[in-house]
């Protein structure tokens, strides 16, 4: 009795332990992603610009501007999952852009992986805020008025929208 007691925990424990060490490597390759991804939107970045200049903070944000423009790059605004039709993990990413001092439109940019890299396919101007990238779909804040109403930042004011990525951009889906 107490062997077959012994023998339930120790199977349970080697299973509790192969668990936890697929999650490392599910983290360990999220992170390896994110920083492929990164590397991609600064590529980006510092060819939209003419003398670029970048600077990194310790809470991971890049940012990379010249005399008259300044983009942002966040970590945390990296979605990673399917976006084409392919089995591979992609990625969308929000790089912020300010003109001066004030925040233009940010950029989105569609990241698909092409099996041994990933390339940027499509860069789309939104004020979207990217809630999500789960099973093809991604959900996304919109606001409801445009940049120049004087409701724009009005907080109750933005809608929930989901897309798909096709033929080189988002489609609205319901």
């Amino acid at each position: 009795m107490r062997l077959s007691i012994s023998l339930i925990v120790l199977t349970g424990s080697f299973f509790s332990i192969l668990n936890s060490c697929k999650g490392l490597h599910d983290d360990a390759s999220k992170n390896k992603i994110k920083n492929q991804v990164i590397a991609v939107a600064e590529k980006y970045v510092m060819n939209q610009l003419a003398e670029p200049r970048k600077t990194g903070s310790e809470t991971g944000i890049i940012t990379i501007c010249d005399k008259h423009k300044r983009y942002v790059i966040d970590p945390s605004k990296i979605f990673t999952g399917r976006i084409d039709d392919d089995q591979e993990e992609d990625a969308i990413v929000t790089v912020a852009t300010y003109y001066g001092d004030y925040e233009t439109v940010s950029e989105q940019l569609i990241i698909l992986n092409t099996g041994n890299s990933l390339a940027l396919v499509s860069t789309i101007e939104s004020d979207m805020r990217i809630i999500s990238l789960k099973d093809r779909i991604i959900t996304a804040d919109v606001p409801e008025h445009s940049r120049n109403n004087p409701l724009f930042n009005c907080k109750s004011c933005w809608e929930v929208v989901k897309y798909q990525f096709r033929m080189g951009g988002l489609e609205r889906v319901e």
